[in-house]
């Protein structure tokens, strides 16, 4: 592990990937369609989850957000030159697409970035450290949501972070995004993150038809049925899991928050007052059985656990997997990363027969610590990435994204394939919030969580051993925290 807050780290953050060829033959069975299972949609307490849905559904078509706020960078005096601005980040948070942007910024104040990115499994203590010993970079990150996030990551905000309440760049996030950046009224972060389908079902549509799969699979049997099909025509990795990243296999277990609040719609109220638990929640226990049963038959691939993401795309693009849980514009890094002409397509995540949309007004999120030499060059950062031509920067060299949730007057790049899988998803069924951030203390355990289902797979613990460990975790968390509802 890095001690302290220690040098930079190359960057690596999640780089999907690369593989060899194997073209899919023609299986004439096909399955059945039966309706999508599901009941009428429900709500979560959270308002920003609504938020989120709508500006989902309704900004396709918009060139940006509503508001075209039009934020100018501090004025260069030379009251900056000089000076260094240090950056604690996390794997996957900023990768090259601030690159430019950090360039310009430089040469604009005549001062120099340091970026120190951690790897994943690592950061969270790193910056607890950082904090406690007084010893934090400039600015740091985190992975926030409206739901206490800031509490449980940082601790007392008013300790840590700069205020920014006031801010000229406030508005630039829609609401959704700021109640992930205020606690106890005041401004806090920064988060700039896409409004795309984060985590769905991409797969191949030119091989479907070849296999004579007909339509996208809206239950777990007819996932399974289409899984066996495509294993059986020569696929090895029917879909691709990328185990060994150590974050994105429990994506399948959390982007479905929908379907865990089908039999209880206050479910994620309950469990935010300690009224409810994990463990024992048959839905729950179903979709982790169901993740063990397509492990157990290899439709992930025999070394799964051990496969990391680096060469996804050429998986896909030399037809080695058939379907991966991806953000919705990797889509457009397999095409250029490959060249392959075949055509891609979405759909959600049918693991316990889930029909919800991944809502999700969350993400990565910047903020100032307080206790730096350097506020007013801090500030003028977080004032420089808020305008237009640094908007638009971050999204031209963001190859992972095509569009980002802003009120800024910049050009978005919807993929055809995005607006053509939103438009299938019913609006009733965007309104509740990804697990992971609709529930207080549970991002928290996000990797000690996916240990547990690689273990689960494994067969060296039960599926509900998984749940009562996640509700350890939240309650030492919530204790910690000082929650009421815990004490």
């Amino acid at each position: 592990m890095l001690a302290g807050c220690g040098g930079a780290s190359n960057h690596t953050g999640f780089s999907p990937a690369s593989g060899t060829s194997s073209a899919a033959s023609s299986v004439a069975s096909e399955r059945e369609n039966p309706e999508s299972a599901g009941a009428d949609s429900t709500e979560t307490a959270e308002s920003s989850s609504l938020a989120a849905a709508s500006s989902v559904s309704g900004t396709l078509d918009k060139k940006s957000g509503s508001k075209n706020m039009a934020v100018k960078a501090v004025e260069n005096t030379g009251q900056l030159e000089g000076e260094e601005l240090s950056i604690l980040v996390s794997a996957g948070w900023m990768d090259n697409r601030y690159d430019k942007t950090i360039r310009r910024f430089e040469d604009t104040y005549g001062v120099t970035v340091n970026i120190q990115t951690i790897p994943a499994d690592q950061y969270e203590d790193i910056l607890q450290s950082c904090l406690v010993n007084g010893t934090c970079p400039d600015i740091f990150w985190i992975q926030s949501n409206p739901v206490g996030a800031i509490e449980s990551n940082i601790g007392n905000p008013e300790e840590y972070c700069i205020d920014f309440t006031g801010a000229e760049w406030q508005d630039v996030m829609p609401e959704a995004r700021q109640a992930s950046c205020i606690s106890g009224g005041k401004l806090y972060g920064l988060q700039i993150w896409h409004n795309s389908p984060e985590y769905v079902m991409v797969y191949n549509k030119t091989m479907f038809e070849e296999l004579g799969i007909k339509k996208t699979p809206t239950t777990y049997e007819e996932l399974k049925t289409d899984l066996k099909i495509i294993k059986k025509s020569g696929i090895e990795v029917p879909w691709f899991m990328p185990g060994a990243d150590g974050w994105q296999h429990q994506l399948a277990f959390f982007q479905i928050g929908g379907v865990y609040t089908e039999g209880d719609p206050e479910l994620y109220d309950k469990l935010n007052n300690n009224t409810a638990v994990f463990a024992d929640n048959q839905k729950m226990l179903e979709v982790l059985n169901e993740f063990k049963e397509l492990s157990d038959e290899g439709y992930f691939g025999e070394k799964w656990q051990e496969t990391d993401s680096t060469n996804m795309s050429n998986e896909f693009g030399e037809r080695k997997t058939a379907m991966a849980m991806v953000n919705s514009s990797f889509i457009q890094q397999i095409k250029e990363d490959t060249g392959t002409s075949d055509e891609f397509g979405m759909f959600l995540i049918p693991l316990g027969d889930n029909s919800w949309y991944p809502t999700n007004p969350a993400g990565p999120t910047m903020f100032g610590y307080k206790g730096t030499e350097h506020q007013d060059l801090v500030k003028a950062y977080f004032q420089f990435v808020c305008t237009p031509e640094s908007l638009q920067e971050i999204l031209d060299n963001s190859p992972q994204y095509t569009n980002l949730d802003v009120n800024a007057d910049i050009e978005q790049h919807w993929l055809p394939e995005e607006t053509e899988f939103i438009r299938t998803v019913d609006p009733d069924k965007m309104g509740v919030m990804v697990l992971q951030n609709g529930t207080k203390y549970t991002n928290d355990f996000w990797m000690e969580f996916g240990a547990d289902m690689i273990s689960l797979c494994q067969g060296s613990i039960e599926a509900n051993e998984v749940l009562k460990n996640m509700d350890a975790n939240r309650a030492k968390d919530a204790i910690a925290a000082g929650d009421p509802a815990w004490s």
